[in-house]
């Protein structure tokens, strides 16, 4: 079974490159007049000439507010951010001096790049959208499996776990986790802190294939195998193999990992991905969809997908 062939389109037609337009324009102006009274925007010299320009003109003119932004604010590198990103890293950090400081109000949590460059890290704010742009939320706790398979990461960074600000009542504080954005951003759709991880292992990532306590394993191989192990549903015994993690996440993860010997044969006759084409719909004979990063170097990927689901490849 191979999916249905597509025509890509070159461009899109008048009826659907209009409204996307007017919709993009929309959701900028809405984002510029969030955000033009931050104190990034206020004080950044990258910002100035844009700043300056709103200042003299009509900043009820959609139009002209548009052009000052694409005319003036220039495609930014990650210096102009890091003496403001530094206010959350002074000791102490008070909410007075980190408050509006990106974008209104405080932050819900920090992203993480990989800093696969070999370089350190690099932090970004991540604030919570306008409710208009939230989407479906839930506070709800799923307690079973979904059918997408998306490894998300719930563990806090090793860089810096949890950034702790001093709220202006003098009373109190506010921690910020510090994650992965997916992780992070599943954490914001589910209002899910991470003080009460440990209260969660019976839950599951909603939607997903894998169970709340895989998403907290420390390290690529375990993580992976476990995530492997739950998407393939392959327990012929229903025992979690000795990986490298605490007890603890090992007892949770188990309790989701029931025995299916059945399942377990199926996937032995059909044999490891690679020594036949079409190996993923046959382990998944309902899937429908592949969706990955496929342009400059991730572009490797592609012959080995298509083999697997045995499809064409458009560019």
């Amino acid at each position: 079974m191979s999916p249905p062939a597509s025509d890509l389109l070159d461009s899109l037609p008048a009826q659907l490159s209009q409204p996307l337009k007017e919709h993009v324009n929309q959701v900028l102006l809405e984002i510029i007049r969030s955000n033009s009274a931050s104190q990034f925007v206020q004080n950044a010299p990258v910002l100035a000439k844009f700043c300056e320009a709103i200042a003299q003109g009509d900043s009820k003119d959609d139009i002209e507010l548009l052009r000052h932004f694409r005319v003036l604010v220039p495609i930014t590198s990650y210096e102009p951010y890091k003496p403001f990103i530094a206010k959350f890293f002074a000791s102490p950090c008070r909410e007075i001096d980190v408050k509006d400081l990106f974008a209104p109000g405080l932050p819900c949590f920090f992203a993480i790049t990989s800093a696969t460059s070999g370089k350190e890290p690099k932090l970004f704010p991540r604030y919570r959208p306008p409710p208009q742009y939230r989407g479906h939320s839930t506070t709800t706790t799923p307690s079973s499996e979904g059918t997408t398979f998306a490894p998300y990461s719930l563990k806090l960074s090793k860089y810096s776990k949890a950034l702790k600000i001093h709220l202006e009542d003098g009373q109190s504080s506010q921690l910020l986790a510090v994650s992965s954005a997916s992780g992070g951003l599943i954490r914001m759709r589910m209002n899910w802190d991470f003080e009460h991880d440990i209260d969660r292992l019976d839950l599951w990532i909603p939607g997903q294939t894998a169970p709340y306590p895989v998403a907290m394993i420390e390290g690529h191989r375990p993580y992976f195998l476990l995530h492997a192990l739950f998407v393939l549903a392959d327990s012929k015994n229903g025992i979690i193999p000795d990986i490298e993690t605490t007890d603890q996440l090992r007892v949770a993860s188990k309790k989701h990992f029931t025995a299916n010997p059945t399942r377990a044969a199926e996937l032995r006759e059909i044999g490891p991905p690679g020594e036949a084409e079409g190996w993923a719909v046959r382990v998944w004979p309902a899937l429908t969809k592949f969706i990955g990063i496929t342009g400059g170097i991730a572009a490797v990927v592609v012959p080995k997908v298509c083999q697997m689901w045995k499809c064409c490849h458009t560019n």
